[in-house]
């Protein structure tokens, strides 16, 4: 991986592409190759996440975004929930698709940028994406998507008691 300095800061470089986008969605050995080397050359953290259970299959997770144009054209399109029925989670894994979005974001966009989209050139963030600008900009997400209130129950004849803000 190459890096050129930037003043006191080195700013890293999108790597040449490991393989053909082609040869990447038709055998999932060479796509999860790819990946690990990939996150290597970056020295990024690469761990499979876990979804109700199961490990997420980033391979199916990246071939249908790259199916749809890519990470920013989901976003924009707010495709993600289409994108997770591919995944059959169950009925309680409410938060999917904003855990799919998470996930290819920190896993999967900058693969998809040299390997989709054959950029050249220094890493970038996704212009649509909530999760970069502020680092707290998606808390409000999380919290309307994995909220579910207490059921009040009431007997019979009984008043309700408290105060409305």
């Amino acid at each position: 991986m190459s890096s050129s300095t930037v003043g006191n800061e080195e700013e890293k470089l999108y790597p040449s592409p490991l393989a053909s986008h082609d040869d990447i969605v038709k055998d999932p050995s060479v796509f999860w190759d790819t990946l690990r080397r990939f996150h290597l050359l970056l020295s990024t953290k690469f761990m499979i996440p876990v979804i109700g259970g199961k490990e997420l299959d980033l391979h199916v997770l990246y071939v249908e975004v790259t199916r749809r144009s890519g990470y920013e054209k989901v976003v924009a399109e707010k495709k993600w929930r289409e994108v997770g029925t591919v995944f059959r989670f169950s009925a309680t894994t409410t938060s999917a698709s904003f855990v799919l979005r998470k996930h290819y974001r920190n896993l999967l966009y900058h693969y998809e940028q040299v390997h989709f989209f054959n950029v050249k050139g220094p890493l970038y963030s996704p212009s649509s994406d909530s999760f970069s600008g502020s680092k707290h900009s998606w808390r409000s997400e999380l919290a309307i998507v994995e909220y579910s209130p207490k059921p009040v129950t009431h007997t019979k004849g009984s008043q309700p008691q408290g105060t409305i803000d």
